[in-house]
This record gives structure tokens, sequence and C-alpha cells, in this order.
């Protein structure tokens, strides 16, 4: 059964994911970074809000609001969910002024790996939208 996109469910299937993709597991090694992910336009009342957390060689991905994140995302929902869906890269987005970056734009730089694993981890989720 599909987790519905920015649920508590899709989070948890998210977070199961990553932890046993060997690619992202491998990227993650040894270092620490958050990122905080804000979507607006979300339909439904869905959460707009959500959190990468890697530390201690493991990743979690929650609903809500991470206190101190390294760098925060913003887009619309609609971009989100491509991003989602593989239909839109992250760059793509960003240098079409989809998607916006603060933060320590250096650290995402630094773990693009470990994002690009992401990517790969989640691709085969299903996920209603």
């Amino acid at each position: 059964m599909a987790a519905r996109f920015l649920s508590a469910e899709w989070a948890e299937r998210v977070t199961e994911a990553v932890r046993d993709h060997p690619g992202f597991g491998a990227a993650v090694e040894d270092i620490e970074f958050s990122v905080q992910f804000e979507i607006d336009e979300v339909p439904d009342g869905a959460a707009g809000r959500y959190y990468l957390d890697v530390a201690d060689d493991d990743a979690s991905l929650a609903i809500g609001t991470l206190g101190q994140a390294d760098l925060t995302v913003r887009t619309d929902y609609a971009t989100a969910a491509a991003i989602s869906q593989g239909t839109l890269k992250i760059q793509s987005a960003f240098f079409s002024g989809k998607l916006a970056i603060s933060g320590n734009v250096a650290k995402l730089l630094l773990n693009q790996r470990a994002l690009d694993h992401l990517a790969d981890a989640v691709s085969g989720l299903e996920v209603e939208y």
C-alpha cells in the first residue's frame, strides 16, 4: 500500500529505505549534516515541513521542524513531488528558480553524494501524491 507523500508513514518508509540502502550508508559514513525542507502549497493540510538528519553513520527523515538545521530547502508542493518521483532533479529545480536553498550551502555540496543515494534509495517506494 502506498504511503501519502509528506505523511508520518511516508517519513518512516523513507528512513527505512535509506537505512537499508548500501550506497547511502557508505555515503554518510563519518559525516553529519541536517536539511530542513519547507514545502508550500501543500494540498489536504498535509505537513509542509520535514527534515533529514544524518549523524553517527545513520540517517532519519521525520515530519516537523529541526531546531538547528545546516541548511533549509524551500519549494512548492508540485516541485517537491516531482523531485520525490524522480522526474525533476534538485539541481534543475534550483537553477530554474523553483527551489531555494539557504544556510551552509558548502555542506550541501560536500554531501551531494549522500543526497544522490537518498534519491536512489527511495525510488522504489510506493507513494501517493
